[in-house]
């Protein structure tokens, strides 16, 4: 792995762990609130204690019900002697492996596993430069970054694999967003997996982060933070001023269309009263600053677009 990249990566890391903590429970430790298996098969999880526990053998993998572009996923598990199962990420529920990336779970059973196919690797994309401890019937931690084309997978505090998936012939054409999802035993009957504490940070509902996507030279990338900042409305609106202020012709172009749509959506007749005044106040605030003459007249037109309705 080159130390350049290790370096970059972990810079990132760092930065985004300094800001203010922003993780979210995804499970509740009662129920499956959020989530879904599959219906055409059976169940192959269940809660119990608080904990996630694979059941039947080839069940029905276990998947978010939101789908997650960036994030930060960290979460507990621990494995029986010969338990297999993993993490999948990005991926469309009808078609896991084809659309997103398994993150690999697995015990160091016989016949012994390499490292393209060892716990923390991106199962037969990318290979651990790393090994972490895979003692089984003890708890362990996993922390999963996707932050855009790079993914980062740590255990128990240490990095064990990270992939930029330009850089990965088969991995360029994978979802940039998908749901997330714990597989089930692909083991023997009577072998397990659990799971607790599992948290996320959603780096797409963050102003400051989805607003360095209308930089990115992928028009994918750039699709994305559009429709994330038109999710996030009014707290995006002075970014997007101020981009419409810049020199880079594509933010700019990108940051007009977002505005407008941010500004219809909250005319809309479905719209809740408080999202027109969030978004009247913003326009108004983005005015008072030092904007162009161009930006300036575009906010103001908006700003009566919004105040008309």
């Amino acid at each position: 792995m080159n130390k350049t990249v290790i370096l970059f990566a972990f810079l990132t890391i760092s930065l985004l762990s300094f800001s203010q903590d922003k993780t979210v429970s995804l499970f509740n430790g009662k129920d499956l609130t959020n989530w879904h298996m599959l219906p055409d098969k059976e169940p192959g999880f269940e809660v119990k204690d608080g904990i996630l526990i694979t059941t039947n053998q080839n069940g029905s993998d276990l998947f978010t019900d939101k789908w997650f572009g960036n994030y930060t996923l960290k979460f507990e598990y621990l494995l029986s002697k010969v338990g297999n199962s993993g993490v999948l990420i990005r991926s469309n529920p009808e078609n896991p492996w084809g659309t997103g990336y398994e993150i690999q779970l697995l015990a160091p059973w016989t016949p012994y596993r390499d490292d393209l196919h060892c716990t923390g690797s991106i199962y037969g994309y990318v290979a651990v430069h790393n090994r972490p401890d895979e003692t089984t019937d003890i708890w362990h931690d996993m922390e999963i970054t996707c932050d855009r084309k790079m993914i980062t997978i740590s255990v128990d505090g240490e990095v064990t694999t990270m992939a930029n998936t330009d850089t990965v012939e088969a991995m360029k054409d994978k979802n940039l967003i998908g749901a997330i999802g714990f597989q089930t035993n692909h083991s023997h009957v009577g072998e397990y997996a659990k799971f607790r504490n599992i948290t996320i940070r959603d780096f797409d509902i963050e102003p400051d982060y989805v607003a360095k996507g209308f930089y990115d030279e992928d028009v994918r990338l750039r699709e994305l933070a559009y429709k994330s900042a038109i999710s996030i409305g009014a707290p995006m609106v002075e970014h997007l001023a101020g981009m419409m202020s810049e020199e880079n012709v594509m933010a700019k172009a990108g940051a007009k269309q977002v505005l407008f749509d941010i500004a219809a959506h909250s005319t809309a007749a479905e719209a809740p009263k408080a999202m027109k005044r969030d978004v009247e106040k913003v326009l108004k605030n983005s005015l008072k600053k030092n904007q162009s003459k161009t930006t300036a007249d575009y906010l103001k037109w908006l700003l009566a677009m919004v105040t008309s309705k």
